[in-house]
């Protein structure tokens, strides 16, 4: 899907995960909603290639208890093991301690969240089948493992630094889990790391009777795309803003067998003999063009669109492999991350055994 991010000065809210969707008022002829092979009473809206759900519809099904407060503005998700509670004032979702910004809109009184959420925090697998007009959601049975948020906030006259990271708990084997979260921590710390040397910066600049009058900011925080079957996949995006219109966004990711530690690249999750790439070029391309038809893309670019690369960013999600670009990779800034999915249905053949979903 497409990922679009904005920011003006240190507006945070930057790291809404998608601009919000501005769906028709009804949604009457919106695709049905399929759950395990059973058809929900409800419908979904698709917005600019993006899939919206409604929460009340899809957490009752699953068994949740979907509760509203008016005093508040909240919305809170309750189940075993489970207590996730949205503000819609805010657009700010807090599940298991990780608080996030979300992409939200009401719909003749119904509540529609980005799928993202629905496969992130509920555990599903969601696939617009477009043959026949459904959204398939299945469940995913997911690893035996918990995910703790480490958040750590320091702010300056010249900076606010906020991190956000994940560590696992619950491997058999330490030295893998150790080796994980290593790495998740590693790269808070560079993000860290990134922004103070910005403030020494913008300090010196100060000093000087130059620079920014505004306080910088590093945002830094991370999504769990997938974890399922023994892989861990986890997206991790660093804001920096330095003074000007807007900061700048790259977004990394990991992909990890849980059993031995391996990290994996794009192509060690295909077979020798086949040609990954130009199947995942062409259906770049194919996307390109809707989008710049469907007006999310401009029809024009930085530097044309040719081919991936054999490691090229990617992660896992519970239905397909993503491909992205960072900003300006291809596109201008307004553009944001770009993100493509190519899902496991399509590529099945291809995929070496371990990765066939």
């Amino acid at each position: 899907m497409a990922r679009r991010f904005f920011g003006v000065g240190m507006v945070i809210l930057l790291l809404i995960m998608a601009m919000p969707a501005y769906c028709a008022a009804s949604t009457d002829k919106g695709p049905e909603i399929v759950l395990d092979g059973t058809k929900i009473e409800a419908v979904a809206c698709i917005d600019k290639g993006n899939v919206y759900l409604p929460l009340r519809a899809v957490g009752e099904a699953l068994g949740y208890e979907v509760l509203w407060s008016g005093i508040d503005n909240t919305v809170s998700v309750i189940g075993t093991g489970k207590n996730i509670m949205i503000d819609l004032n805010n657009q700010q979702i807090t599940a298991d301690g990780h608080s996030y910004y979300v992409d939200s809109e009401l719909i003749v009184g119904r509540l529609y969240l980005e799928s993202d959420l629905f496969s992130s925090e509920l555990g599903l697998a969601v696939r617009w089948d477009r043959k026949n007009k459904a959204i398939q959601l299945e469940r995913v049975e997911k690893n035996l493992i918990s995910v703790e948020t480490i958040k750590e906030v320091a702010e300056t006259d010249e900076i606010r630094i906020t991190l956000q990271y994940p560590q696992i708990d619950g491997l058999t084997n330490e030295t893998v889990q150790d080796g994980i979260n290593r790495m998740f921590k590693e790269a808070a710390d560079e993000a860290r790391q990134e922004g103070l040397k910005n403030a020494e910066e913008k300090e010196k600049a100060s000093a000087s009777g130059y620079g920014s009058p505004n306080r910088y900011e590093t945002y830094f925080d991370y999504s769990l795309k997938c974890n399922q079957k023994g892989l861990l996949s986890v997206v991790l995006m660093n804001y920096q803003y330095t003074g000007g219109a807007h900061g700048s966004m790259v977004q990394s990711s990991y992909t990890f067998n849980l059993n031995t530690g391996e990290e994996y690249k794009l192509k060690d999750l295909f077979k020798d003999d086949v040609d990954y790439v130009a199947y995942i070029n062409n259906t770049v391309k194919d996307t390109i063009v809707e989008r710049v038809r469907g007006e999310i893309l401009p029809e024009y670019t930085i530097e044309p669109f040719e081919t991936i690369r054999d490691d090229h960013d990617f992660y896992l999600s519970n239905d397909g492999v993503v491909i992205y670009f960072q900003q300006y990779e291809h596109w201008c800034y307004a553009a944001g991350i770009q993100e493509f999915p190519v899902e496991y249905t399509t590529l099945r053949d291809m995929l070496k055994p371990e990765f066939t979903f």
